[in-house]
């Protein structure tokens, strides 16, 4: 093994930007009397005329018959201090990235449940609201800040590649995540309520929000936003996960931030309440409107179980929910707020032991069997892409088959919302099919639901930290792959495959 420590790659003054976004070369060296090369391709995230990017590799000598595409030779990372006009545009990019989740439908409810709640509390003081609208604030950064902890600590364990919304793929957080939104829309539709600590009337239950509960409803809202990838986001925390550690927690912050600044811009800016509506009887009808938004959340969470768990675990998984809701039911009926406290305890320690019972009972999280796994690819040569995309699964043995022909590969999983409604309204077009059948592109769908370690290899591969992602490989792969993020449309899909035709031409 031969150590390549610390090389350094400066642009002159006056040279242009390179456009390729990666290096590579040829290391010819003699060891023991033989001569022996290998090949070192590497990403450089380019980021201005001063850019430095300093490479630490470790060089194995490649034998015969070997693949020096799958050595992992060279890490490159760049300097966070002499990259700093790239560095600074990639946190405006995860700010504005973490801005645009607050319209996306995984977080939309949480926000609107928010503002519900300040229009019903249009009385209070400047200063109380400011302070709800720092513990909100404070609840989404703790939550950020947990989960990028999260992500180190994996990654210093495993070894591997973990990217944005990466906890999505253990079916325990996704059946918790799950009961919790359930048991929330539960409370939306009054099944039961939540009074504050010794509440002994309906007049005190039904008292002004505290602080725990902004700060708490912050780490919902970041529970829900991390399945979504707005557009920017993916880039920012690409560039971050190539960063030091230090920098992956402050991109995660700064995203948080972004997702906390609608709220933040309501609590300190007073004049931005005359835009609210006027408390009324409407907020009782609009507050179950939004269980039900909760509830199709539920539904939505349910069906990525079920690609993780099989048919028969979200079954047993869907019979918990209604020993929940029947806890819930008996916490509000017995334990209501015109009871004393301990009665109120008692009837909610009673609620918590038939769940208890309910979980050990029902729910399985165990993997589906072998049976339910994805067919092998199928013979490229006969793709029916009359009625649908036929998509075939990513895997080493998918792109051996592939050698020699175009490929487009869809980087995807079932809880990523971004992914799935650009399937529906993108990638299942008629424009796309035929774009794909005309010029002879194999479409592979790389399924991140659960977690794949040859998946999380080729993101790394290309600096992503999430998905969506797609590829357009041309049948040369000598050649660049075309990259798309967040934001696609049929006809950019469409011409980046007539360009691998005509390259190939």
């Amino acid at each position: 093994v031969i150590n390549i420590k610390a090389t350094t790659y400066e642009l002159w003054d006056g040279d242009p930007i390179p456009e390729a976004d990666r290096i590579g070369g040829l290391l010819q060296l003699t060891v023991d009397g033989k001569d022996v090369a290998t090949e070192l391709v590497a990403a450089v995230p380019w980021v201005g005329a001063d850019a430095v990017a300093v490479a630490v590799a470790a060089v194995d000598p490649v034998d015969e018959g070997s693949n020096p595409e799958s050595s992992d030779a060279v890490v490159l990372t760049e300097s966070p201090a002499q990259g700093g006009t790239g560095l600074l545009s990639a946190l405006v990019m995860a700010f504005i990235g973490g801005s645009i989740l607050n319209v996306m439908p995984c977080v939309l409810p949480v926000l609107t449940l928010k503002l519900y709640s300040l229009v019903g509390q249009q009385n209070i003081s400047d200063s109380e609201r400011r302070n709800a609208g720092l513990a909100y604030t404070a609840g989404i950064l703790a939550s950020f800040l947990v989960l990028a902890l999260a992500i180190l600590g994996v990654k210093a364990v495993s070894g591997g590649s973990v990217g944005w919304g990466f906890q999505f793929q253990y079916p325990g957080y996704v059946a918790g995540l799950a009961t919790i939104t359930f048991l929330f829309g539960l409370n939306l539709f009054g099944v039961f309520e939540l009074p504050t600590p010794g509440a002994n009337s309906v007049a005190q239950a039904s008292a002004k929000e505290g602080l725990t509960g902004y700060f708490l409803t912050g780490v919902f809202a970041t529970l829900l936003a991390t399945p979504c990838s707005a557009p920017f986001l993916g880039t920012g925390m690409g560039f971050a996960f190539s960063l030091p550690s230090i920098w992956i927690v402050i991109f995660f912050l700064v995203a948080g931030l972004g997702l906390a600044l609608p709220f933040l811009v309501i609590a300190f800016v007073p004049a931005m309440m005359r835009f609210l509506p006027r408390p009324g009887a409407w907020m009782d009808s609009f507050k179950q409107f939004l269980g039900f938004t909760l509830i199709a959340t539920t539904v939505w969470l349910t069906d990525v179980l079920s690609a993780q768990i099989g048919s028969d675990g979200v079954t047993g998984f869907l019979i918990f929910l209604t020993v929940v809701s029947f806890a819930a039911w008996m916490y509000g009926r017995f334990g209501s707020a015109i009871h004393t406290m301990q009665r109120q305890l008692s009837v909610l320690g009673g609620a918590v032991g038939v769940i208890a019972v309910g979980g050990l009972a029902f729910v399985d999280l165990s993997p589906p069997q072998a049976s339910e796994c994805a067919p092998a690819i199928v013979d490229t040569t006969a793709l029916d892409f009359s009625e649908e995309v036929p998509w075939q699964p990513f895997n080493p043995d998918a792109m051996a088959a592939t050698e020699g022909k175009p490929v487009f590969i869809d980087f995807t999983a079932d809880w990523c919302f971004s992914c799935k409604v650009n399937e529906r309204t993108v990638l299942s077009t008629r424009t796309v099919r035929e774009a794909m059948e005309d010029n002879g592109v194999v479409p592979l769908k790389a399924d991140w639901t659960n977690n794949d370690p040859y998946i999380s290899e080729w993101l790394s591969k290309y600096n992503r930290a999430s998905i969506p992602f797609y590829l357009v490989i041309p049948a040369d792969r000598s050649q660049d792959a075309i990259e798309f993020t967040e934001v696609i449309t049929p006809e950019g899909i469409k011409s980046a495959m007539q360009k691998v035709k005509h390259s190939e031409g």
